[in-house]
């Protein structure tokens, strides 16, 4: 599995699109977890939704977890999630506190996509480190709500 971690890069304006994207059609979010690749239960959904809500209402973090089929036109998950996280805002405008969590099972790749305003609180080396070590054990297992949880809580965990 390909592994990857991350800031948003890009600058963020109300047309989150460089020419890159321009024509590119990305998922519409339809909530915190967006399951598009169907590998978690209503139940687990439910779950990790309410981790991130409660997150959310302590600490003001965005959080977004997406289940990801392709990343056509993109040849790498690193532009295709930092682009999603761009279009789909996962952040608070003027803290830049968002992350993005995408995770192609089929795809065999994994990115943590983390804002400005994240990066201090969660560096890259330990969003590598939560990907490795408490992350892809779990997928090797196919257990991946049991991953996408325990990555989560870690992520809060360092949040706090």
């Amino acid at each position: 599995m390909t592994t990857s971690c991350g800031l948003l890069k890009k600058t963020q304006t109300d047309n989150p699109f460089s020419t890159k994207t321009e024509g590119s059609i990305f998922p519409e979010p339809v909530g915190y977890v967006n399951d598009f690749e169907n590998i978690l239960t209503d139940q687990e959904e439910k779950e990790l939704t309410a981790l991130i809500k409660e997150h959310e209402s302590n600490m003001s973090d965005q959080i977004s977890i997406v289940t990801l089929t392709t990343l056509e036109p993109y040849a790498n998950i690193d532009d295709y999630s930092l682009d999603l996280a761009n279009y789909w805002g996962v952040r608070q405008k003027e803290k830049n506190n968002g992350i993005l969590i995408a995770l192609g099972k089929g795809l065999r790749k994994i990115r943590i996509q983390n804002g400005f305003g994240i990066e201090k609180r969660l560096t890259d080396l330990e969003t590598k480190k939560i990907i490795d070590e408490v992350m892809i054990p779990n997928f090797k297992n196919d257990n991946y709500f049991e991953g996408l949880k325990k990555g989560l809580e870690a992520i809060i965990e360092e949040l706090k």
